[in-house]
């Protein structure tokens, strides 16, 4: 089924000077209102632009503080494993150093040995060192203690 419309006659310009002349009146009416009106318009547009910067500025706040702390928690992190790993390396390189210096530190202490205490070195240890000196000690003590 089918609905047949008539068609409608085709739309005819206005003349310029006749859409002037009626219109006139009204656009300097409104025009007066746009003037009154606009400095209401101004400042509510401007007082909403500015509460927008003002939410949007404290919300770029909040989250740049977020941001930063996660930042600041993960480079102490980041910063506390790699200490760890350069301790640790740290360590095993001096345990290898002195490793390898165990044989020049012992010939050096023997040729400090050698050089203080002369050929008669050995001697001069047992002299001093010797444990029998608590027995001749005694002794000593012992015969004084009697001859007096």
């Amino acid at each position: 089924m089918a609905v047949v419309a008539e068609a409608s006659p085709p739309a005819t310009l206005v003349a310029s000077d006749n859409v002037r002349a009626l219109l006139s009146p009204a656009l300097t009416q409104s025009l007066l209102s746009l003037a009154v009106i606009f400095p209401r318009l101004l400042s509510t547009t401007t007082l909403f632009v500015l509460l927008r910067a003002y939410f949007l500025s404290a919300i770029i706040l909040r989250q740049s503080a977020y941001a930063a702390q996660l930042l600041a928690a993960q480079s102490y992190y980041a910063c506390s494993l790699m200490a760890r790993q350069l301790f640790a390396a740290a360590k095993q390189s001096l345990k290898l150093g002195w490793k390898a210096t165990e044989r020049l530190r012992k010939k050096l202490i023997f040729e400090l040995a050698v050089f203080v205490l002369g050929t008669g070195g050995n001697s001069m240890i047992l002299l001093v060192f010797w444990p029998g000196w608590i027995v001749i000690g005694g002794v000593l003590g012992v015969t004084m203690w009697a001859c007096r």
